[in-house]
Parts: C-alpha cells; sequence; structure tokens
C-alpha cells in the first residue's frame, strides 16, 4: 500500500492518498494536542503514590479541582476550534470527554497501591472541567467582541 502525501488548495486540509481514496485530515485537530499530552501526564502523575501537601492540611480536592480545570480548558480548545457552528455539542463534548477522563482516572487510581478511587475526587473533576469551559468561553466571547482570535 502507498501513501503519499498530496496538496490540496485549502492550506487547513492535508489530503492522503491511499489505494486511490483520498482521505482528508483537518489541521484543526491539532488542538486537541495539549489535551491528549496532558491527559497523558494526568494518568502517568495518577499511577505514583503521590500525597501533594499544602502546609499543614492535605488538599486532596483542590488539587484534582486545578488539574482538571486545565484540563477542560485544553478540551474546549481542541473542541471550539473543531465545532464552530454548534455551541452546544462543543459544551457537550468538552464536559462528557472531561467526565470521562476523570471516572477513568478514579478507577485506575484504585488499583494503585497507595491510591484510592473516590467519587469526591471525581466531583471535584467534573467541577475542574466546568470551570475550564467557562473560563475558555469567557475569553472567547471576550476576544470576539474586540476582533480577535480565540486562543
Amino acid at each position: 500500500m502507498k501513501m503519499a502525501l498530496v496538496k490540496i488548495p485549502s492550506a487547513d486540509k492535508i489530503s492522503f492518498l491511499k489505494d486511490g481514496i483520498r482521505m482528508k485530515f483537518n489541521r484543526n485537530w491539532f488542538y486537541f494536542a495539549p489535551a491528549l499530552a496532558y491527559g497523558g501526564l494526568i494518568f502517568f502523575l495518577s499511577s505514583k503514590s503521590l500525597k501533594l501537601k499544602f502546609g499543614l492540611c492535605f488538599w486532596d480536592k483542590g488539587a484534582h479541582w486545578l488539574e482538571f480545570t486545565v484540563l477542560g480548558f485544553l478540551l474546549a480548545l481542541g473542541f471550539f476550534k473543531n465545532f464552530q457552528e454548534h455551541l452546544f455539542l462543543r459544551i457537550y463534548l468538552t464536559f462528557m470527554t472531561g467526565a470521562l477522563i476523570g471516572l477513568t482516572d478514579e478507577l485506575h487510581q484504585r488499583f494503585v497501591p497507595g491510591r484510592q478511587c473516590d467519587w469526591r475526587d471525581w466531583l471535584a473533576d467534573l467541577t475542574g472541567i466546568t470551570a475550564g469551559l467557562i473560563i475558555y468561553w469567557l475569553i472567547q466571547v471576550k476576544s470576539e467582541r474586540k476582533g480577535l482570535r480565540t486562543p
């Protein structure tokens, strides 16, 4: 099977020719790369027996909230760039993807020595995803009003 890169007039798409069938790949999908990398980092860190200490108290829920706020922002970046005409779909896919990542992260921690699966951690993950999504959306609305491109 031969695969060759073929240029097409649109600068936003890459086209591959495979067995005479043209397959298009939209470059906007590269906006998911930061979310994929960050999600990998989350799973890597959750496979370790880490204890984050802030002063005298252990702030587990805050750490979950913060890490998933960043993930929510990065997921929103990918979905908002790829589904520009469907606001509900962008919001739904961002939230549900983040919720699924948070759930699998919690289930993964169940099998890691020294870690536990906790529904309250998942709730903190969901609120973080929501916060990241809202932050991205507010930045987008503000930049659209100014006539700028969104991040």
